[in-house]
């Protein structure tokens, strides 16, 4: 990847990668790819950071499966130099490691990297992970451009994540509506015909002539169904929404414990454990519930008398569960179920018990593989020792069934809101009544095109929209307040249905404009102006005006993260220079001329003013530059100063 030549550029193409429609590590790689471009530096990773564990991993890295920092590297957390980082709290920069504080630190020793650059990345309040780039021998300074560079990355991976979190969440609401609707649809219609026909025949018996029947019992034995079934359908979705923490578990005594519990319940089972010793990871609460789910099924429809062994071992990276059972075997619809979590119009799971198990255990980032042969059944439940990164798939077309998705997006920082061909609301979250100032149920039966200042014919919100374009418009509230929205559109989520998703970036666009203002202010400015960092080594230039460069027949790009004295010469009268560095470290403004020279070797008379200012929390050295050779038309002191 070439190196974008100076910061909008960079910028622009950071932008660029993250709009691709792509998955989200190959926006990630590219993303990293850019930077250590940008900055010259050796790779750079994407990683994910567990500070109650130490664990470290390089989730996305540019380097090679066999180089230094492959992807999936695990480590130490204390053996990097990102837990300075994450105990911070904030970016840190270190050019040349060995030159600094850090050269005793245990990530120098093990590491055997000289340059780091890296920030948090936060979600939901709490640091989970870094974006680091490294070298493996020191560089120049890090520029305020190439620190703000790694920000802004930081940021949109940010917002990239919080966007996977929102759509998992829809993804498994989604789901849940699908399941929901065909398998009650179906189960019920089922059994209430059942119903519908004994009792039709218990009535006809009893009024011809009072005699017992066996039919009610039957009547009973599919209401006591319903009501299980029912039962589960609520504990399904009690499930999936749930929020609850994972806790270390002896798999093996938790297997025991549980076998014990259904050998009592089916008494002709004959149930084995086989486990090497004490297995523990952490899991969910939600996990004893899956394993009993599978071992009652095996129990109950392995035949009279099933023989069930139950073996737990662990595996590279994972804890294995396997059920046998000497039974008639799954059905080809059950392993489905298990296997995919997905079932079409012709094929139903047939009850919910086993969707109770596929969806704990996938919200355990495991698997069920099931395997039906003429002499049983064995299932074999996956889940890894380590919870993965949250780095989802990506959110599939929503169904008619709105109310699956409220429960997600209701908490969404975003405005989310689905509209009709006619641009009317039907569905807004919270977030989009405060947006608009407005409660969100208030919003429901209102044209989204009436909120905004413009006048926006509602199909062209929709027409070519690209999910992964933003556009802004100006939306006005019911007390005339104003408000710049940032939003993607995207049609047809199902029939005749669109989705707005929009954010407040009035404050963004105002300081933005305010600083582009300032910037173009001074980039137009006659005379030279250039501002140093006054807080890091040498005070390198982060900005340089075009007056500047060509005064000095530089271009910004060779004068970014250098002292200005690479203008002296060495006619350049010391004692001037030494009035100006006293005038620096007392942090007072102070004027001289000094004989400097230009980037083509021509000597010019420069009258320099430096003074200290504090912008945004940051000490910095604004400079002026003023060509003056004209003015001094007399003869010259033999020091080589105008008398």
């Amino acid at each position: 990847m070439t190196a974008p030549d100076d910061m909008l550029a960079a910028q622009r193409q950071l932008t660029e990668i993250f709009r691709q429609a792509c998955p989200f590590d190959q926006k990630v790689r590219d993303a990293l790819q850019l930077g250590v471009s940008y900055l010259g530096v050796d790779n750079g990773h994407l990683t994910r950071i567990d500070t109650a564990t130490n664990d470290w991993q390089a989730m996305v890295s540019t380097d090679d499966a066999d180089g230094h920092t492959p992807p999936e590297l695990e480590l130490d957390l204390r053996e990097t130099y990102c837990r300075r980082t994450i105990d911070a709290g904030e970016q840190l920069a270190v050019p040349e490691i060995s030159a600094s504080e850090w050269a005793d630190d245990p990530a120098h020793q093990s590491r055997e990297l000289d340059c780091y650059l890296g920030t948090p990345i936060v979600l939901d309040g709490e640091p989970c992970g870094t974006v680091c780039f490294v070298a493996a021998t020191g560089c120049e300074p890090f520029t305020d451009a190439d620190r703000q560079f790694a920000d802004l990355l930081a940021c949109l991976l940010e917002r990239e994540l919080e966007r996977e979190t929102v759509a998992t969440a829809l993804t498994n609401q989604t789901t849940l509506a699908t399941v929901l609707n065909r398998v009650l649809r179906h189960n019920l219609r089922n059994e209430m015909s059942v119903i519908r026909g004994f009792t039709q025949l218990m009535a006809e018996e009893l009024e011809a002539d009072r005699a017992e029947s066996t039919h009610a019992e039957t009547v009973f034995e599919h209401i006591d169904d319903l009501l299980g079934l029912s039962e589960k359908a609520r504990e399904l979705e009690r499930i999936v929404t749930a929020d609850a923490d994972r806790t270390a578990t002896d798999i093996g005594a938790l297997v025991e414990r549980l076998v014990d519990d259904v050998a009592a319940d089916y008494p002709e089972a004959s149930i084995s454990v086989v486990a090497a010793g004490s297995v523990t990871t952490a899991v969910l609460p939600s996990f004893e519930r899956a394993l009993r789910e599978l071992l009652d099924n095996a129990a109950k429809h392995a035949g009279s008398a099933p023989t069930i062994t139950v073996t737990v071992e662990t595996v590279p990276d994972a804890v294995e569960i396997e059920i046998t059972d000497d039974g008639p075997g799954l059905s080809n619809q059950e392993i489905d179920v298990l296997d995919t979590g997905t079932e079409t119009p012709f094929t139903h799971g047939s009850g919910l018990g086993l969707w109770l198990a596929h969806w704990i255990v996938s919200s355990h980032e495991g698997t069920i593989d099931a395997v039906a042969t003429d002499s049983g059944t064995v299932m074999t439940v996956s889940v890894p020792r380590k919870p993965a990164a949250g780095i989802s798939p990506e959110l599939p077309e929503l169904t008619r069934a709105r109310d699956t998705y409220r429960a997600a997006v209701e908490g969404a920082r975003d405005a989310i809101i689905v509209v009709t061909d006619d641009g009317r609301i039907v569905e807004a979250n919270p977030a989009a009544g405060e947006l608009f100032g407005l409660d969100n149920t208030d919003l429901r039966g209102r044209v989204i095109t009436e909120l905004f200042s413009e006048s926006i014919p509602v199909e062209e919100l929709w027409a070519d929209a690209d999910p992964s374009e933003r556009a802004t418009v100006t939306a006005v509230d019911d007390a005339g307040s104003e408000r710049v929205i940032e939003y993607t559109a995207t049609p047809e989520i199902v029939a005749d249905h669109h989705l707005f998703v929009g954010r407040d970036v009035t404050e963004r666009v105002a300081r933005e404009a305010e600083l582009s203002r300032k910037t173009q202010a001074m980039d137009a400015a006659p005379i030279g102006i250039i501002i140093a960092d006054h807080t890091a080594e040498d005070n390198p230039i982060v900005y340089a005006n075009n007056a500047f460069c060509e005064l000095t027949g530089y271009e910004e790009r060779e004068v970014l993260g250098r002292n200005c004295r690479f203008l002296q010469t060495d006619d350049t009268d010391p004692g001037r220079i030494r009035r100006l560095r006293e005038g620096i470290d007392a942090a007072e403004t102070v004027s001289v001329t000094l004989r400097n020279r230009r980037q083509d070797g021509r000597l010019f008379w420069n009258h320099v003013t430096v003074a200290p200012v504090e912008a945004g929390g940051e000490q910095l050295l604004v400079g002026f530059q003023e060509d003056v050779t004209d003015r001094i038309d007399r003869p010259l002191s033999p020091d080589g100063a105008p008398n």
